[in-house]
């Protein structure tokens, strides 16, 4: 997990008002999903409420910011291919990909992960 933490820094430098790293709060969880798959993420939450969250997934680090949720909490990384999207509520986690392009499907990537 330590390697996923620093290289989501870089990712992380657009939280709004450059905090410092000493007032973050940081909470690695791992995830097991369908099939035994296991899903590392880092959520970095500040002070002011802004938050961003590191995942591993199809073999590459993806940086996410936190965006408006219905329910629960929404993260998505921004991508010339596209979106990865993080959805949790409680221990459940999805992450799924929305291509470029008006026409794209959302497709899941991960499914009925749990942190219990």
């Amino acid at each position: 997990m330590n390697a996923l933490k620093t290289g989501a820094i870089a990712g992380l430098i657009t939280l709004q008002g450059g905090l410092a790293w000493a007032e973050m709060d940081i909470l690695p969880v791992t995830f097991t999903c369908e099939n035994g798959v296991p899903l590392q993420v880092a959520y970095f939450n500040a002070p002011d409420g802004s938050g961003a969250a590191a995942m591993m997934v199809d073999n590459q680090l993806v940086a996410l910011q936190q965006v408006p949720s219905g329910s629960g909490i929404r993260y998505e990384s921004q991508g010339t291919a596209g979106s990865y999207i993080l959805r949790s509520k409680g221990w459940d986690a999805t992450v799924s990909f929305l291509a470029t392009g008006g026409a794209a499907s959302e497709q899941v990537v991960l499914e009925n992960c749990t942190s219990r």
